[in-house]
């Protein structure tokens, strides 16, 4: 499935964490050729895919310190669902870089508890697409970011000039 498929599902997934994406302005620190699949709403924070990069997506964080403003949290689309389908929201594997199993867990289960916790775009994923929840979302997360070369991701010279 490709985003613009995804798209035409017409999802809401703000309540878990995504803002589709519109005509959005980059940030200093989003990879050249990034093609903008949703925000977090927060703190400048966004999604993208990279062309040069395939079907990788990245959350871009421009609050972070410099070398951890991109990190790819998907290989492709139907990951990235399967992974919000485990996580509850797209927010907690957007900073799950910086956490252990042990962290994220315990942020999934507040999440989960929450009373502001809103399953029915999860449910609506879940239908629509086909898919079933990551089994195992922390070792996917840990295993693409240590396995993923930095190095490769294109930045503009701004984000040279601001680093």
């Amino acid at each position: 499935m490709t985003y613009t498929e995804f798209k035409k599902l017409k999802i809401n997934t703000s309540p878990i964490g995504w803002e589709q994406a519109g005509k959005e302005e980059a940030y200093f620190c989003t990879p050249k050729g990034a093609k903008i699949i949703g925000r977090a709403g927060v703190d400048g924070i966004h999604y993208c895919t990279v062309r040069v990069l395939g079907e990788t997506i990245f959350a871009v964080s421009p609050m972070n310190l410099p070398g951890n403003y991109v990190h790819p949290i998907a290989r492709n689309l139907e990951d990235l669902l399967r992974l919000l389908l485990a996580c509850l929201d797209l927010n907690l594997i957007e900073q799950a870089w910086a956490w252990d199993e042990e962290q994220l867990t315990e942020q999934i289960e507040q999440v989960r508890n929450s009373e502001y916790f809103d399953p029915a775009p999860l449910d609506e994923i879940r239908e629509k697409c086909g898919l079933t929840p990551m089994e195992n979302p922390f070792e996917y997360l840990y295993r693409l970011q240590n396995s993923f070369n930095y190095g490769d991701i294109p930045f503009t010279k701004e984000y040279y000039e601001t680093v």
